[in-house]
């Protein structure tokens, strides 16, 4: 696989899918909880937020470790995303998950309108998502297929 395809694939299949996921997050958020200025609601919903994140980290375990076995040079983002590797690094990742998550519900209220997040935020949320799931498994399909090919014998 060329540089240039692994950086599609890292980018559509992890980068631009972790911030959406964040930005769905705060608008979900959002949509449920009108009055947003107590701090218990907001450490509430970076606590579940949180747990979303890293549920979505587990499931990009595998494809990440199958890309990861095809790279040459291991890069920082392949690190960030392998949270199986080392204890500090997934502590720091759900440190980094709250504090992302506090910014995407701010995010969520200032960069939408309240009509729009309870409107169609969340489904335009989710077709980008997908696409952006879609379009990094074509650069990445041939490494993360899982059968070896049959050989006849």
């Amino acid at each position: 696989m060329t540089n240039i395809k692994r950086t599609f694939s890292y980018l559509f299949l992890f980068i631009i899918p972790y911030g959406l996921a964040i930005l769905l997050i705060g608008t979900s958020y959002n949509a449920l909880v009108i009055h947003w200025s107590s701090r218990w609601r907001l450490a509430v919903g970076a606590i579940v937020g949180t747990i979303f994140m890293s549920l979505l980290k587990i499931i990009v375990q595998k494809p990440l470790a199958l890309l990861n076995q095809q790279a040459a040079a291991k890069s920082h983002v392949m690190r960030f995303f392998l949270i199986s590797g080392q204890k500090s690094l997934a502590i720091f990742n759900l440190i980094l998950d709250v504090v992302l998550t506090l910014v995407g519900i701010y995010a969520a209220r200032r960069l939408f309108s309240p009509q729009f997040i309870n409107g169609t935020a969340l489904g335009w949320l989710l077709i980008s998502l997908f696409c952006s799931a879609m379009i990094g498994a074509y650069f990445a399909f041939d490494q993360l297929h899982l059968d070896k090919p049959l050989t006849k014998a």
